[in-house]
């Protein structure tokens, strides 16, 4: 075999090259960190909670209209005219169905993937969409559970960077980076054990100062 770093030939069991010193060990150990660092070895996959998804579409809705009766008299067409009180309610539900559809579709194709030193964020409806983070950049690991969440069973993992606030607030929104420089990952059942195997693989793939 010859030495890759100066093309001196070198026997095959040999550890030093004997013109130039490179350690081949050493250069073993990086390859099998590559190898190492392109194996999932764990992927969570947020859950379609069709109740929690409901009722924040609700409450949503129910902030729109009120904003929506307060600047303007659609209240009142509503008692004069029974039939645009219909279709107020039939828009309504066309768009909870719609808002309901999309997201479980979005949830079938959104995925979190944990390397050995980097977690990969994957989107793939409509617009494909892909983001890294590596290890060596988090600051903080948490898991929250708000009340819904909690009737609902499930929670969040927010993994934030040493650029994150850490004070930003709750949205529904899956991905999560959003230019924050950390990642939110919601609806995640059994957000517990979840949340303590994604925090210890971060910390083995954190290297010591």
């Amino acid at each position: 075999m010859f030495c890759k770093n100066c093309g001196a030939e070198m026997g095959e069991s040999s550890r030093f090259c004997p013109r130039c010193g490179h350690d081949r060990m050493g250069e073993m150990q990086q390859n099998r960190e590559i190898v190492e660092d392109n194996r999932i070895r764990y992927q969570v996959k947020p859950e379609f909670n069709l109740p929690y998804q409901i009722i924040l579409t609700l409450w949503r809705i129910i902030i729109y209209l009120f904003f929506i009766c307060a600047c303007t008299s659609i209240h009142k067409l509503w008692f004069e005219y029974p039939t645009t009180f219909l279709i107020t309610m039939g828009l309504v539900i066309a768009y909870i169905a719609i808002r309901l559809i999309l997201g479980k579709m979005q949830y079938n194709d959104l995925e979190y993937n944990f390397y050995a030193t980097k977690i990969e964020y994957k989107d793939g409806f409509i617009n494909k969409e892909e983001k890294e983070l590596k290890y060596n950049f988090v600051r903080e690991v948490t898991m929250h559970q708000n009340i819904l969440e909690r009737l609902c069973g499930i929670g969040t993992i927010r993994i934030f960077t040493s650029a994150s606030s850490g004070g930003y607030g709750y949205s529904n929104k899956h991905n999560n980076m959003r230019g924050r420089n950390g990642i939110y990952i919601h609806c995640v059942r059994d957000v517990q054990s979840q949340y303590q195997l994604i925090k210890q693989i971060i910390d083995e793939g954190t290297p010591e100062d």
